[in-house]
């Protein structure tokens, strides 16, 4: 209870009485009420409203308005018997809503939304705006009997589980986690990542990027017009049942042995493959086996056998090889077409150098070193074979224990008996040669010559 002004004069109360600030009646314009003193108070009256500068409160905390923010707190119920209009709204407790809720703006929910009982739209449901979910959401079962509309977008940034979804009309999703049975009896379209425990589909699925299957999953005809990936990890295994696997686009390239990859069966179980690097089976860029190829195809002068050192060089025949290995072999492959002087007191013989050291020839040892002999006889023509050539194949597996560069030429070796040296003319006759054909030169065939180095490993 106040203290009362019985007995007291005016002058010892008029400060603490209340009045306008001006000392004037109340009119429609707001006016601070203020002490006898002149001491404004925070409230404000007027003829049409009442106003507190300050912070308002009821009962000091069961209604509180904070005049700063604006911020409200009430301790009790608040209750509303007409339509509610909030530009935000944030409960720290349950919230209960008896009636229709309608937002006519965005709903954002950052935690989890959960459903533990059905939920039944039998109308339209119209989303107007967008409708973003940040957390968890689950809903035991979900029925929707009549048209979903959504205007814009649906965007959920969490995950969300549906136990059971069936759709029967066109659906677009740009991601889509289902982990029970779905049916789709139209067309399914998926623009984004999608994970399905298992899938089946009766009519026509399109998948825009990647569609990931955790089950197990049967194609009667699969046909895939991009990219397809099959597996994500080294245990996964891949069965191919079929025996007539097809690869109709493959390309011929260059094989790059120090990155390409072969397949090779399991030793343990020939149903499987390994992929392994061409460098593991000792093969790389630096050591495998080498061929190298040396083809003459025109027409030489004569060639004159000699006795000096191996013999007359038959320059166009020469080739030159690195073996990887001084333990490498190398098969020298020689064809050698000629037309020969048809003189019967004529004798010769090939012989192959490496690196000018005789190879192959015979030994000739019970005969004498001056004897005549090399690794392949040369046959000379009579005078009825003046218009043919002769061909002779040589092949001699050499050993050149070097990993350097080996030169490997032919020579014709000749001890010219009766002072007569044998003469040859490479990939033509002896008629063409000296133009003597009585049935014109260009009756006569002309070949080619080729010298070939092939590396083998020992």
């Amino acid at each position: 209870m106040g203290t009362p002004l019985t007995g007291s004069t005016v002058a010892s109360t008029y400060t603490g009485l209340l009045k306008t600030t001006d000392n004037a009646t109340l009119t429609s314009t707001l006016k601070s009420l203020c002490d006898g003193g002149g001491t404004d108070s925070a409230l404000q009256v007027s003829t049409t409203a009442v106003n507190s500068i300050g912070d308002f409160s009821v009962a000091t905390n069961k209604l509180t308005v904070a005049s700063a923010s604006g911020n409200t707190a009430i301790a009790g119920t608040l209750t509303v018997t007409g339509a509610t209009s909030l530009s935000s709204l944030i409960t720290s407790g349950n919230a209960t809503i008896g009636g229709t809720l309608g937002i006519s703006g965005g709903l954002t929910i950052p935690g989890t939304l959960s459903v533990t009982g059905i939920s039944t739209l039998t109308g339209a449901v119209g989303m107007g705006s967008t409708l973003n979910v940040t957390g968890l959401s689950t809903l035991a079962s979900l029925g929707v009997t009549g048209a979903a509309t959504i205007g814009t977008t649906l965007g959920v940034t969490g995950l969300s589980t549906l136990g059971s979804l069936s759709v029967t009309g066109a659906s677009t999703l740009d991601s889509l986690g289902v982990t029970n049975a779905a049916t789709i009896g139209t067309t399914l379209g998926v623009t984004g990542l999608s994970t399905l425990g298992s899938l089946s589909v009766t009519g026509a699925a399109t998948v825009g990027t990647t569609l990931g299957v955790t089950g197990a999953t049967t194609l009667g005809d699969l046909s895939t017009t991009g990219n397809t990936t099959l597996g994500n990890a080294g245990t996964d295994t891949l069965a191919i049942n079929s025996d007539a696997i097809t690869v109709p686009n493959l390309s011929t390239v260059t094989v790059d042995l120090s990155n390409d990859k072969v397949l090779i069966t399991d030793a343990n179980d020939s149903s499987k493959v390994k992929l392994v690097a061409a460098s593991a089976l000792g093969i790389t860029s630096s050591n495998a086996p080498q061929c190298v190829q040396q083809v003459y195809r025109d027409v030489t002068t004569a060639y004159q056998s000699s006795s000096t050192n191996n013999g007359e060089e038959i320059t166009q025949l020469t080739a030159t090889i690195t073996p990887r290995s001084t333990s490498s072999n190398v098969l020298v492959t020689l064809m050698i077409n000629y037309g020969a002087t048809p003189l019967t007191s004529q004798y010769g013989a090939f012989r192959i150098t490496r690196n000018g050291n005789e190879i192959g020839s015979n030994n000739s040892s019970s005969r004498g070193a001056n004897d005549l002999r090399g690794i392949e006889q040369c046959v000379f023509a009579d005078n009825q074979g003046q218009n043919i050539m002769n061909c002779v194949k040589i092949q001699f597996l050499d050993s050149p224990s070097s990993s350097s560069a080996v030169t490997y030429k032919v020579h014709l070796y000749g001890l010219g008996v009766g002072g007569n040296h044998a003469v040859i003319y490479i990939n033509q006759s002896y008629n063409d040669a000296v133009g003597g054909n009585s049935l014109g030169i260009n009756a006569n065939a002309r070949a080619s010559s080729s010298m070939i180095l092939q590396e083998y490993f020992a």
